[in-house]
């Protein structure tokens, strides 16, 4: 494809992205705090001066957790809001940057992809700050050039850093990644990997990054496995839920098994072992939002296996794309009140946080039960936990129950906030603590009584907009 058409190409890019840009800001505040909370917590963790593994939980790879402590810094967000926008916004510049790659080095087959994926991957969560989202268009840049067997001169340089990228982004999708990096297997690339691996494991507590992103994960991963996430491209037609996201795929694995059955069996067996390890992670057929984050890598490779095993496919896929863009069963073409939404989501951890923040002195620390972790960044308090917070899957290690119980023994935090069950249940049980109320309902926030006696009366006011009550000494 000539300079000039993938130029054009490009050019069209850029009205795409303005309204696709809006779409999803306007979903900013859709469906509340997920997994790409947990990455933005651990930004903010990194902001107050805390290592990663050693001084806060992380059973993820670490670079999602840098790239939002960069947002963080360089934005300074005053608000959840702020917060979760600016991530977002970054996010989008990020994905159009990566599209644009995508066709300079692809031609059609990038643009291709980039229009229908862009516009159907919000049933996957694919425009949240999530590590699937990103290590996108890396496997489907190392896809494309596995099956193309041509690279340039600055390729294998590339390659080691897109590989890189994606193993220290999400752990599920390591092998896929060292499966594309053995097919480029130049001398250059392999040695810029290790390079790249070891710099970034050293950088690290190796024995807490082994803990948190091996340990914890190996039982996890282990259970997931089977051989059905092979089979994948058969079962999509049976079962699960019939819906508009269902039929896109089912068309798009139609267009792939009509081009296996006319391709040699290496072919056909590389494409199912590519396919199997991006669904690592399997959710049944037609499963979208939430727990269908997992089928991301999986659908993105769908849609790049298409494009690429054979060029008439382009003119196929087209009425594919009208459907997709044009049918009003697209998210494209919801009316969202955005506040409201956001309201929706997020205000619980605005208005518990704020609370938090307006009784206490900044020298106050703050203990979080298991859940509603984006508290912390509201509150900006100190943690009084060793390892910062403590997320509901630590309570299965003994290391951190027990760094839990050294806490409420030694050093027990001033504010606690547990997670309340119907009956007002709380996992604190301490008569240091006074529960809050707000309008005479009992809250999950406790504060200790010595610090409750020294809140003054104008702190008490301050968060009469939340109906908080003075409690009674």
């Amino acid at each position: 494809m000539s300079a000039r058409i993938k130029v054009l190409l490009i050019l069209l890019l850029v009205p795409f992205w303005i309204y696709l840009r809006g779409v999803y800001r306007d979903r900013l505040g859709a469906f509340g705090c997920f997994d790409d909370c947990f990455n933005i917590v651990a930004g903010y963790f990194l902001g107050q001066g805390k290592h990663v593994y050693s001084e806060f939980f992380f059973n993820h790879q670490p670079i999602p957790a840098y790239i939002s402590y960069l947002i963080q810094q360089v934005y300074q967000p005053q608000s959840i809001y702020e917060l979760i926008y600016r991530h977002r916004m970054s996010l989008i510049g990020f994905f159009a940057l990566a599209d644009v790659f995508l066709v300079l080095r692809f031609g059609m087959a990038g643009f291709t992809f980039a229009l229908l994926y862009e516009t159907t991957k919000g049933f996957l969560f694919g425009e949240r700050f999530l590590a699937e989202s990103m290590i996108v268009y890396p496997l489907v840049y190392l896809f494309g050039l596995v099956w193309q067997k041509k690279t340039y001169r600055f390729e294998p340089i590339t390659v080691a850093v897109a590989t890189w990228f994606v193993v220290f982004s999400r752990e599920p999708y390591v092998p896929l990644a060292l499966l594309f990096l053995w097919c480029h297997r130049s001398r250059l690339t392999v040695t810029l990997f290790v390079l790249l691996s070891m710099g970034t494991i050293f950088f690290h507590n190796v024995s807490a990054y082994w803990w948190n992103v091996v340990t914890v994960n190996a039982k996890a991963v282990g259970e997931g496995l089977s051989p059905s996430i092979f089979t994948y491209p058969i079962t999509v037609f049976f079962g699960g839920q019939w819906n508009f996201f269902r039929w896109i795929e089912v068309v798009l694995t139609g267009f792939l098994l009509l081009s296996l059955l006319r391709s040699g069996y290496k072919r056909v067996f590389f494409v199912f072992l590519v396919l199997g390890l991006a669904n690592i992670r399997p959710v049944d057929p037609g499963t979208i939002y939430y727990v269908a984050f997992h089928h991301l890598i999986y659908y993105a490779l769908l849609i790049a296996s298409v494009l690429f095993f054979e060029k008439r496919w382009h003119v196929f896929i087209a009425p594919l794309i009208l459907f997709a863009v044009l049918s009003p069963q697209s998210y494209l073409y919801e009316h969202v009140d955005r506040a409201g939404q956001f309201g929706i989501g997020y205000g619980h951890y605005i208005m518990q946080g704020e609370i938090i923040k307006r009784l206490a002195q900044p020298s106050n620390t703050l203990f979080l039960e298991e859940w509603d972790d984006l508290i912390y960044w509201q509150a900006k308090l100190p943690s009084a936990y060793r390892y910062s917070w403590y997320t509901s899957s630590m309570r299965n290690y003994s290391l951190y129950r027990d760094a839990r119980e050294e806490m409420f023994r030694n050093y027990p935090p001033d504010f606690y906030y547990g997670q309340c069950g119907k009956n007002g249940e709380v996992s604190l049980r301490n008569d240091d603590y006074i529960r809050l109320t707000q309008g005479k309902t009992p809250t999950c926030i406790f504060v200790k009584k010595e610090v409750v006696a020294k809140i003054p009366d104008d702190r008490w006011k301050s968060v009469l907009d939340f109906s908080i009550d003075k409690p009674k000494q």
